[in-house]
């Protein structure tokens, strides 16, 4: 059995772990992990974690904009990094504000809503993959001969 999360929600199904990709890297406080399922049922379970370390200062404009929750610095991952802008200082401020990791999930019948969740438009109107969901659709079309069709060949009007 597999659980992902969407928010606060825990979705849980039977089937098979299709393919996995990371944005991770050496020294990086944050970044995107994906992972593609299909349901015993034959549905694509597309998870996406968007995983921070990093923490703020009551003051940093972030808190309210993220809705951030205080947390006591002794509480602090050791992986944990202060933000670049507000400076948060965990010595001398024992109450700061961590982001938190963010769960979503997209479940589909067709590997067609499973692409396109996965493009970015940039700012000309243009779509694109970033570089983790072509591995990761790379990875799962080779397990997949319908998302393998939809990620290979696409129709254009």
């Amino acid at each position: 059995m597999y659980e992902v999360r969407n928010g606060n929600r825990v979705m849980r199904f039977e089937g098979r772990h299709l393919a996995n990709s990371s944005s991770k890297r050496p020294g990086s406080p944050r970044w995107i992990e994906f992972d593609l399922y299909k349901t015993e049922g034959g549905k694509y379970v597309l998870s996406r974690v968007g995983v921070s370390h990093v923490y703020h200062s009551s003051v940093c404009p972030l808190v309210s904009r993220y809705g951030l929750h205080e947390a006591h610095s002794a509480d602090l991952s050791p992986l944990a990094v202060p933000c670049e802008d507000c400076d948060a200082d965990a010595v001398m401020d024992p109450m700061i504000f961590p982001e938190t990791f963010r769960y979503w999930t997209l479940v589909s019948d067709e590997p067609e809503a499973i692409l396109e969740a996965l493009y970015k438009p940039d700012g000309f109107g243009a779509r694109y993959l970033t570089r983790v969901a072509e591995r990761l659709l790379q990875a799962a079309a080779a397990q997949d001969a319908d998302l393998d069709m939809v990620y290979r060949f696409e129709w254009v009007d």
